[in-house]
């Protein structure tokens, strides 16, 4: 039977008994030979879809030992593991580990390549401590490698790790032998996910070299899964094996981390040009990730270029960061974490100010107006500078976009060439925008005035 399907009957079998305070006292007793720590085990318990994630080898030693307590005919472990397997594991398990690291985590001699690319070469048993102290994801949303399935006796579809065993073992193999080419691994720290207070998810000393993971930051394996198993699984077996791999590190949000693993897949080099044009090494795009992820416009930001008229998208991400590089010309991180703050507290009277437009009738309001129209943000990136700039506040904003007129009936947009004749957006439209909300006369807004504005 297949292994991944035993993770699934496993999870089954561990939700109906987790209550039972007995049994689970029984099942930690047995599992006290094999070193595993009774905190480790409820947290399984506690939370089974850890489950998924852990070695075959922490799978067959959980699954027997639950098998004894419960007899569960569904997690047989004779059914999904030959004599030799069972063997293999029990005479080389090792438990829990003694040497514990969390969070900050410190990598040393790193290279920058831009703002959210590094490079580092990495020994096979710093590989190992990092997944064996639980710092390694597997994040569904951007490994290629997942299948769906349903969960017993419920519709739930859940997604798991597609690990083939095969792959796994002749990789340890060519470990052990000492033959395994040093390919590279891929992190990705993922965007919006630290608890540091600094709100950054990577922090580089560019004197020393260091790279600083800070804490509570998700470090997803975005491509080398199956190699961390396998290597493992060799110094399991044999801890003098050592071997160097080269560890290339990014910061990615979903959206990006997902076209990267596309570009690794569809191109046949290793895809750095690829990821260089998606990342490139500007602050405006960190503020447009930190948007992305830290306002309202969570969501609605698309990896795409276009945006198609059904969609519940407002903006692309090249469109949103293009405008911040135009106007706000930030250059150094402590200035983009100020701008994007602000940019966020922008959007979000912005939004809330006009729900219709922004949450829920997104793509029916486009057909008539030009309000969430993807080409607007350049204007709402210039129309925050100018605010920020002549220090008009921004609980005035409502009115000044509420000024506006943007049916797609209003002849001023065909005078600024920003739709054509056909009432459709035309191409390139980026500087007309840019000069519609330049001419905007926002005198009336500023200081203690409150006047209202010429509806264009």
């Amino acid at each position: 039977m297949e292994k991944n399907e035993l993770r699934e009957n496993l999870i089954e079998v561990v939700t109906k008994i987790k209550e039972d305070r007995k049994l689970v006292n029984k099942i930690k007793m047995g599992l006290k030979q094999y070193k595993i720590l009774p905190g480790k085990i409820q947290s399984y318990f506690y939370n089974t879809e850890l489950l998924l994630d852990v070695d075959i080898d922490t799978v067959y030693i959980l699954t027997e030992q639950i098998y004894s307590a419960t007899g569960s005919p569904i997690i047989n472990p004779k059914e999904y593991f030959t004599v030799r397997e069972i063997k293999e594991i029990k005479t080389n398990f090792v438990g829990d580990i003694v040497n514990h690291i969390r969070l900050p985590y410190t990598f040393k001699n790193v290279l920058r390549g831009t703002e959210d690319d590094f490079i580092l070469y990495i020994q096979a048993r710093e590989l190992k401590q990092l997944f064996e102290n639980g710092l390694l994801q597997y994040n569904p949303e951007t490994q290629r490698e997942m299948r769906q399935t349903k969960k017993k006796g419920s519709d739930e579809i859940i997604e798991l790790p597609k690990l083939v065993e095969k792959s796994i073992k002749e990789m340890e193999d060519l470990l052990r032998k000492g033959e395994m080419i040093g390919t590279i691994i891929t992190f990705n720290a993922r965007l919006g996910s630290t608890d540091d207070e600094s709100g950054e998810e990577l922090i580089y000393d560019e004197d020393d070299m260091k790279l600083t993971v800070t804490e509570g930051t998700l470090l997803d394996v975005l491509d080398g899964f199956h190699r961390i198993n396998a290597i493992v699984r060799a110094l399991r077996k044999d801890p003098s094996l050592d071997s160097m791999f080269k560890l290339n590190i990014l910061h990615l949000g979903k959206t990006m981390a997902q076209q990267y693993f596309k570009q690794l897949n569809t191109t046949n080099s290793v895809g750095k040009g690829q990821l260089k044009k998606v990342g490139e090494s500007r602050q405006a795009d960190f503020i447009a990730k930190q948007l992305q992820y830290n306002s309202e416009l969570k969501n609605k930001v698309a990896a795409s270029d276009m945006i198609a008229p059904g969609s519940n998208f407002l903006v692309t991400f090249n469109t949103l960061a293009d405008a911040i590089d135009d106007v706000f010309k930030i250059e150094d991180k402590p200035n983009a974490i100020i701008t994007a703050k602000y940019l966020s507290e922008f959007f979000n009277e912005l939004f809330f100010a006009f729900p219709t437009e922004f949450f829920s009738d997104i793509s029916i309001v486009r057909k008539n107006s030009l309000i969430n129209a993807n080409t607007m943000f350049y204007g709402y990136i210039a129309l925050a500078k100018r605010m920020k700039d002549e220090t008009i506040q921004l609980n005035k904003l409502s009115n000044i976009v509420g000024s506006i007129n943007f049916s797609r009936e209003n002849r001023v947009w065909e005078e600024y060439e920003i739709l054509n004749r056909y009432k459709k957006i035309s191409t390139r439209t980026k500087k007309q925008v840019y000069k519609f909300f330049y001419d905007l006369d926002l005198t009336k807004y500023k200081g203690g005035g409150f006047g209202g504005q010429k509806t264009l």
